[in-house]
């Protein structure tokens, strides 16, 4: 085979290969030396530029939401630190400290209990991650041994801690607490995930409980370090409510009492001062725990009936249950509103206080078949007479006087179908079920007069009844008496509002010992307070549809009588009795609420206190004579009240 021949690499092609080298490692040079040039001359301002395209991003640091008291600042409702435990993978697993994923995952064992394993899978499988939460809704004292290990001098433990210490930090937020649980659930409310009120105070006062969020971040120096700042967090304010957190206590106590014993689809009470308008109690039944406001089975559901519902009836179970039965919910009034009709009679001349009228059992309408019925054969009765025996032949006899034009302006004048403007949410005004001059015929006055055919809520009827105790004088009824800054100092005060007058003195005089002798000898025995002056008026209405047995019992009462300090209404919606008509059942409610309150405020008894048996039992025996529920009108338009 011929010798292969080998080709020889000619003088010309070495030197074209060399000129490219030189031109080559020329440009090279030159590239070089124009770095070091930039970097001389221009260094700190292209590293301010590339530094400045990163991606520095701020830290938020929550607010604290404000808390709620009562009028003796005891905290109702307040935000505590907690705390999100967060791992940062990507700085762990490059370190440039040796053995850094061990020293994490020890140290979160150690003082966390999460396991090793744990660990070392996010370190593993999410390397690259600058955010993992670890564990969540820590409390200070469950972090507070990191952190003292953090602060440690000991020489053994600086390089673990150097190697920890940026990998592994705490997200702060606050989480919302009630310290009494079910306490005025209905008048605080409660707070959503984002931290905004719902219901209650903590709606109607959200922009006032509400702070603003901090926050720290980087920024670049002209020497091109990196500075953090941090804007400190705007805390919100404290609202300091007007309940009194004892005389709240004694009034959920007695509304439970009367749920275990007897029962009921509702009760309900408020407690005021006449004198200002402020609210120091209002309660409701069934409560709800307001630190788990969706759990149903403090209201008495059963696991078997929450298993059964669909998600329709738990949201219409769980609406039911947050709503304030004494500000969203209206009802007919029934007996309790005679005050009213007595009082503008009075207070417009139109009758005389020792005026006697005859109660034949009813009315009938001239001119049609309608016969509106009283609760009994009430025969001769003076005015204090009608009060005492609540009779609604005389409150129709009344109110033909006062005409169906000024009878609307009567109950305009009450506040009935208005809003009070209480400042709370949802508050129901009712105007839809007024009768106006133009809709209102004769019956439709009578049955107004005693308080059936149309609606009011609770804060109407009390906030009414407080101007008839206190002189005549209508207050703005409200549950927060100041605004105060987060460290104490007060930035508002809500005084007492005087909307208008209702009545003249004189005759509030004169209802106030008519409302004692409703207390003493007619239908509000069982409201009766051993050494006390209790005035009031009872309430039975029929719900509809008419001819049931559905009943709404009420009391509203003032003592001490001659000097009213404090008002008590008590509303007993369907009781679980044979007859629901029963007003003792809100009677006994309130007796026994002003037996406790009353002593609290040391207002100490002026009567004389004697042993006998106590007649005030809630059977409603003793009170048939006067409140026994009559038959319906003849055609169901109307309804005898008590």
């Amino acid at each position: 085979m011929a010798d292969k021949k080998i080709r020889k690499f000619s003088k010309t092609n070495r030197r074209r290969l060399l000129v490219v080298f030189l031109f080559v490692l020329i440009c090279f040079v030159l590239l070089v030396v124009r770095l070091v040039q930039i970097n001389v001359k221009n260094g700190t301002d292209y590293e301010k530029n590339v530094l400045s395209l990163l991606n520095y991003d701020g830290q938020t640091i929550p607010y604290k939401r404000g808390d709620i008291t009562d009028r003796n600042k005891t905290v109702l409702a307040t935000s505590e630190k907690i705390y999100n435990l967060v791992l940062d993978p990507y700085v762990i697993t490059h370190s440039n400290i040796d053995k850094a994923s061990e020293y994490a995952k020890e140290v979160l064992e150690e003082y966390f209990s999460i396991s090793k394993d744990d660990v070392d899978t996010i370190l593993t499988q999410q390397s690259d991650s600058r955010y993992v939460v670890l564990k969540r809704k820590m409390t200070y004292d469950e972090k507070k041994p990191y952190d003292d290990f953090l602060a440690s001098e000991d020489e053994n433990d600086a390089q673990k801690i150097k190697a920890v210490s940026s990998g592994i930090w705490f997200e702060e937020s606050y989480q919302r607490i009630y310290p009494f649980s079910t306490l005025a659930c209905d008048l605080i409310g409660f707070t959503a995930s984002d931290n905004s009120g719902l219901w209650g105070i903590e709606s109607y006062y959200n922009d006032t409980l509400s702070g603003t969020n901090g926050r720290k971040y980087g920024y670049l120096t002209d020497n091109v370090d990196l500075q953090t700042v941090t804007e400190e967090p705007h805390n919100g304010k404290t609202v300091v409510s007007t309940i009194d957190i004892n005389i709240q206590r004694i009034t959920e106590k007695y509304i439970s009492q009367f749920m275990t014993e007897t029962g009921a689809k509702n009760v309900a009470a408020i407690v005021m001062n006449p004198n200002n308008g402020e609210v120091l109690a209002m309660a409701s039944a069934p409560i709800f725990d307001l630190n788990n406001p969706r759990d149903l089975t403090v209201a008495g559901y059963t696991e078997d009936q929450l298993a059964d519902m669909t998600d329709e009836e738990m949201s219409d179970a769980l609406y039911t249950l947050w709503r304030n039965f004494c500000v969203n919910d209206s009802y007919e009034p029934g007996s309790t509103v005679k005050t009213m009709t007595v009082s503008y009679a009075l207070d417009q001349a139109l009758v005389d206080p020792n005026e006697q009228f005859y109660c034949d059992g009813g009315q009938t309408y001239e001119n049609d078949s309608t016969f509106v019925s009283c609760n009994s054969v009430h025969g001769e009765l003076d005015l204090t007479g009608g009060i005492t025996h609540s009779c609604n032949d005389v409150m129709m006899q009344l109110s033909d006087r006062i005409g169906i034009t000024s009878f609307t302006k009567m109950q305009k004048l009450f506040g009935l179908g208005q809003l009070t403007g209480i400042d709370l949410p949802g508050e129901a005004s009712c105007a839809g079920t007024i009768y106006t001059a133009d809709n209102m015929g004769p019956v439709e006055m009578w049955t107004s007069s005693f308080g059936q055919g149309y609606n009011a809520t609770m804060v109407q009827v009390v906030s009414a009844f407080c101007s008839i105790v206190n002189g005549g004088y209508y207050y703005k009824p409200h549950v927060v008496s100041e605004i105060a800054s987060d460290n104490g100092n007060t930035v508002q005060v809500f005084d007492k509002t005087l909307m208008r007058t209702t009545v003249s003195k004189t005759t509030s005089e004169w209802m106030k010992n008519a409302l004692y002798e409703t207390v003493e000898n007619g239908t509000g025995k069982a409201a009766q307070v051993a050494g006390y002056k209790i005035g009031g008026k009872t309430g039975t209405a029929e719900k509809l549809p008419r001819g049931g047995k559905e009943r709404l019992v009420s009391f509203i009462g003032a003592a001490p009588i001659d000097d009213p300090q404090l008002v008590v209404y008590v509303v007993v919606d369907e009781a679980n009795a044979e007859d629901q008509g029963q007003s003792s059942f809100a009677s006994t409610i309130a007796s026994n609420i002003f037996s406790e309150a009353l002593p609290y405020l040391q207002i100490f008894p002026t009567e004389e206190v004697t042993e006998t048996t106590n007649e005030n039992t809630s059977d409603g025996s003793y009170d048939d004579q006067f409140d026994e529920g009559a038959d319906n009108s003849d055609n169901g338009t109307s309804d005898d009240d008590e």
